[in-house]
């Protein structure tokens, strides 16, 4: 009894609607993708001629992330886009809490030149750093439905195309000096702050397992900051580079369940959006 989710030979499971919100979750691997290697020279030592030669070598390294929140449908009918047929410009929102950590590594080497441009000396030094952040997120999204397999009368894939805002708060500090001794920092340095507002974009491929379940692994990249601000990009400051954090998620939505409360026919509104979920109209 139970198994196997909504069986139409099960009198009962006929019977039952799904409504309007549910809960999502998701679990996500996170990136921080480098921005390119640095590499120039300072200006040369007035006494002694000598100059630096420097490079500066930024690396991502995997991180991880968590979410917990709920799922919205509206009940209106939204603006259809005819030549997507039964897609909308908005299907529907959701808003989650979680905790993400980022890691990065920074290489820098240095090498001092003489007026004849011959090494002298050299000097290498590594940083590593990991974020760890709680944050909140709101999107909203448009579905675009593909594939002729169905569950019940609703189609089994989409597209899942979404933007919003997402906000992080750091509590902690991170490491800010290079391991060892190292001190020829060749470049200024600046560090993200704890507090990071982003606009973002994310694609999902979503299955539906029936009329309740759905799972939609997505990519989720930032387009802007607002907060801090960098200048049109969506990048964060860390030692003398910048990285671009993206989040790659299983994510799964399940709608809440109930039986009407009006016996077979059900309360009007909830029945009326079951019958659009089933048919990839909602």
């Amino acid at each position: 009894m139970g198994q196997g989710g909504f069986k139409k030979t099960s009198k009962g499971n006929d019977y039952i609607v799904v409504v309007n919100d549910g809960i999502q979750f998701s679990v996500a691997a996170t990136y921080l993708i480098p921005g390119k290697e640095i590499s120039g020279e300072n200006d040369a030592d007035l006494l002694s001629g000598n100059r630096e030669a420097y490079s500066i070598v930024p690396e991502g390294r995997l991180g991880y992330a968590a979410e917990l929140g709920f799922a919205h449908f509206p009940k209106w009918k939204g603006i259809p886009i005819k030549f997507l047929r039964k897609s909308r410009i908005w299907d529907y929102f959701d808003w989650g809490l979680g905790y993400k950590v980022f890691s990065g590594n920074e290489r820098t080497s240095t090498s001092e030149l003489d007026a004849f441009g011959v090494t002298i000396d050299s000097n290498e030094g590594f940083g590593s750093f990991k974020l760890g952040m709680f944050s909140a997120r709101m999107s909203a999204h448009s579905l675009i439905y593909f594939g002729k397999k169905k569950i019940d009368k609703a189609r089994k894939h989409f597209l899942d195309n979404a933007f919003g805002l997402n906000f992080e708060y750091r509590p902690g500090s991170a490491d800010t000096i290079y391991n060892g001794d190292f001190s020829s920092y060749a470049l200024p340095q600046k560090f993200q702050g704890p507090y990071n507002l982003q606009f973002h974009y994310s694609l999902g491929i979503g299955v539906r397992f029936n009329r309740a379940w759905m799972m939609i692994p997505t990519l989720e990249i930032p387009l802007l900051g607002i907060h801090e601000w960098n200048g049109l990009n969506a990048k964060w400051n860390w030692f003398s580079s910048r990285y671009w954090p993206v989040l790659l998620k299983l994510k799964f939505i399940k709608l809440f369940e109930r039986v009407p409360k009006c016996g077979a026919y059900g309360d009007p509104s909830e029945m009326n959006f079951d019958k659009k979920f089933r048919s990839g109209n909602f």
